[in-house]
């Protein structure tokens, strides 16, 4: 089996590298900067898995979240071979609710990073339904665990509780799921060729906890505090208060549920990054 991930060497992507390598795959890890028509037409994949994407810089998110999913859509058109393709996309193309939120809310963006990952997966439900391809989308939640940037907020819990590296903690909502849980999610699609073209399927654990309480967590399972300052406000005016999976569809499609409850992968997050 051979296996195109995008994005080779960020959090998500670099996890399904070792996760299809593993397996036995033949994986190819296409880093930005190569020519991405080129590497499809030369590696000519089974699988295209497609989690690049633009967080941070507004003046390469067009190029990473809609010029590179067309140019993968395009190449499961026209691919000779039948190739199954994942999207790799974002709870956040929902935008502010007031409720979990499953696959059918309406996507309602307020900034250009949750616009564009909206819109590819737009893009690759048309393309699946107009040319019958098996494409599907992948919607996760708060994703977590080793490899993360330095930046996120689980490094730098670690940090402030195993180096006593300050830091300053705003409050907010999330519904976390382990990187080991949302990587079988993505293979789980990949085998299961009964879902219909250009389904979306989001992945969480159904839980949604503050920040706050996050703290809360750590402290209770390092067994000690961290020099953490906590502040009772967002730090984007654009966050939500609720922010929380509906995971029917992944249990009812493949039995998905989760294997690492949140007190079991801060525990694994905690091991891997002390083994580093």
């Amino acid at each position: 089996m051979k296996t195109f991930i995008t994005g080779s060497t960020g959090f998500v992507g670099s996890n399904l590298v070792t996760y299809y390598q593993k397996l036995g795959h033949e994986v190819y890890a296409y880093r930005r900067g190569e020519d991405l028509r080129t590497a499809l037409n030369h590696f000519q994949p089974d699988n295209i898995i497609h989690s690049a994407a633009e967080i941070y810089n507004s003046d390469l998110m067009f190029d990473s979240n809609i010029v590179m999913t067309y140019t993968c859509l395009e190449y499961a058109k026209n691919s000779e071979q039948w190739c199954r393709m994942v999207q790799i996309g974002s709870s956040s193309e929902y935008g502010p609710t007031d409720h979990a939120t499953s696959e059918t809310t309406l996507l309602k963006p307020l900034d250009f990073y949750q616009g564009t990952k909206g819109a590819g997966t737009l893009m690759c439900q048309s393309w699946a339904r107009q040319f019958n391809l098996p494409i599907w989308i992948a919607r996760p939640y708060s994703v977590y665990g080793p490899g993360e940037r330095e930046h996120r907020l689980f490094p730098r819990l670690y940090r402030a509780f195993y180096h006593d590296e300050p830091m300053t903690l705003y409050q907010g909502w999330h519904d976390f799921i382990y990187i080991d849980d949302f990587v079988r999610g993505i293979d789980l699609m990949l085998l299961h060729w009964d879902l219909a073209p250009g389904e979306i399927i989001n992945f969480g654990s159904g839980n949604q906890i503050s920040n706050f309480d996050l703290l809360t967590k750590f402290e209770r399972i390092v067994g000690h505090t961290a020099p953490v300052s906590k502040v009772a406000e967002l730090s984007k005016a654009f966050e939500n208060r609720i922010w929380v999976c509906d995971t029917t569809k992944a249990e009812e499609e493949f039995d998905f549920e989760i294997e690492f409850d949140l007190d079991a992968g801060i525990q694994e997050f905690i091991k891997k990054m002390n083994n580093q």
